[in-house]
């Protein structure tokens, strides 16, 4: 009787086993891989990966993608592009995820001459691809020129560089207001230093033109390598010409010494713009806090605009002890757009998935998250208005990071700003040794 007991329960066991087997083997195999490239070497790639595997993770944890009634869980690839130091690296890494690899979909590039010579990777090989970090308007603009070939890159982030110019028109504005209300100077003084990049070209081109004429008075431009690691001739000029601003935009390993030159130079003037090493914590570490009230624009600060925003703000700064940077929350929005519109399309067909991308109206970490359509100039560029995605600045305020943009204030004729200004903003300040420098003049 024991012997027949044990029997039972044996093929009891198979029978469940077998079961078990059948109903989750076809899970347990299906996966969809997505690869994640940057250069992962330096802050992007990194936030990059942060970012993507973040959301990866999340969504594996719920339950995969549903694609048809059919499970599938996510399996993220690591590529090192590169990118900052060469271009067929970058192309390289692309195309070793797509044809070693074998990922369903790209997530991921940084430098705006890299990416549009990746895109002929991504349309030889007909790979959808989103983009968290590229701003200019070329690869989008080039959507418009040929939809057949380019129509599987989407930019997931951030905004193009017309509207990242116009964040920085805002920012210069909102300064030049405050400098006239401490120091009395109606008409402040503005020097521009930028890195060497197609980005940085045109967010600063389009940044001076996007003030009034006589809002401001440049007292020169300055152009510096993105792999420097000495600024101070550069910044030492700058001083010398005695400006009220610097407006910088700087992606790559420069920004450190950037902000750490201006700091121990004590120049009497605040430092805003673009710098993407400041937007992590470690930037604090890296400059000696020489980088204190320093503002860059961001992707997100620990603000509530939307209910996925501080959460995922704190996820990273709890995983790896660091602050999400712009590429960081882009990637990870990109992983949950895809998510969406794989489920939506009920197929891994590329055309199909592009179709539903194409239709895109997600709440993300970033805000509300929309594609210009395929008639559009920019097809599949990320649409940057208030109520969708706007970005924020941030402030260096004695080694912590607090956002003061958007401050409420409906400038250069964008009303719909009015009243804008997400819970836990703060106002910005001055440099205290600027204010001191100007009046004692």
């Amino acid at each position: 009787m024991r012997k027949s007991l044990i029997k039972q329960i044996g093929r009891f066991g198979f029978y469940f086993l077998l079961v078990l087997l059948m109903t989750t083997g076809a899970y347990a195999g299906q996966t969809i891989k997505i690869g994640l490239l940057g250069p992962m070497k330096f802050l992007p790639g990194r936030h990059v990966w942060w970012g993507g595997s973040l959301a990866a993770e999340e969504i594996n944890k719920a339950g995969g993608i549903n694609v048809n009634g059919e499970k599938y869980l996510i399996e993220v690839v690591k590529a090192d592009t590169n990118e900052i130091f060469s271009l067929p690296d970058a192309v390289s890494a692309m195309e070793r995820l797509i044809t070693v690899d074998k990922v369903d979909f790209l997530v991921g590039g940084f430098n705006s001459e890299p990416v549009l010579a990746m895109q002929e990777i991504m349309a030889d090989y007909e790979k959808i691809w989103l983009c968290p970090g590229s701003s200019h308007v070329k690869p989008t603009e080039r959507i418009a020129q040929n939809y057949n070939k380019y129509k599987y890159f989407f930019r997931s982030g951030p905004p193009n560089t017309v509207y990242a110019g116009q964040i920085v028109s805002h920012q210069i504005m909102m300064v030049a207001e405050k400098i006239e209300k401490t120091l009395g100077v109606k008409k402040p003084r503005v020097a521009l230093i930028n890195e060497n990049g197609l980005w940085a070209k045109a967010n600063m081109k389009n940044a001076v033109a996007g003030i009034p004429a006589d809002a401001v008075e440049i007292v020169g431009s300055w152009v510096i390598s993105r792999k420097t690691s000495d600024v101070t001739a550069e910044m030492s000029a700058i001083k010398a010409a005695k400006p009220h601003i610097i407006l910088n935009c700087v992606s790559g390993p420069a920004g450190i010494p950037l902000s750490k030159t201006w700091g121990e130079l004590k120049i009497p003037a605040i430092l805003i713009g673009v710098n993407i090493p400041a937007m992590g914590l470690a930037h604090w570490k890296a400059t000696n806090g020489m980088c204190n009230y320093e503002i860059t624009m961001q992707t997100i600060g620990r603000v509530e605009i939307t209910d996925k925003t501080i959460p995922f703000y704190d996820a990273i700064v709890k995983k790896y002890n660091k602050t999400p940077s712009y590429i960081a929350v882009d990637a990870y929005d990109a992983i949950y757009i895809l998510k969406d519109a794989v489920e939506r399309a009920g197929t891994l067909k590329t055309n199909k998935v592009i179709a539903s991308l194409e239709k895109t109206d997600l709440k993300g970490a970033m805000g509300r998250i929309n594609f210009f359509p395929k008639n559009h100039k920019w097809p599949h560029d990320l649409v940057w208005k208030p109520g969708y995605v706007t970005w924020v600045s941030t402030q260096w305020r004695d080694g912590e990071i607090k956002t003061v943009w958007p401050d409420g204030k409906g400038r250069l004729g964008m009303p719909e700003f009015e009243g804008l200004r997400y819970k836990g903003t703060v106002d910005f300040e001055l440099p205290p040794w600027m204010i001191k420098y100007w009046k004692a003049q």
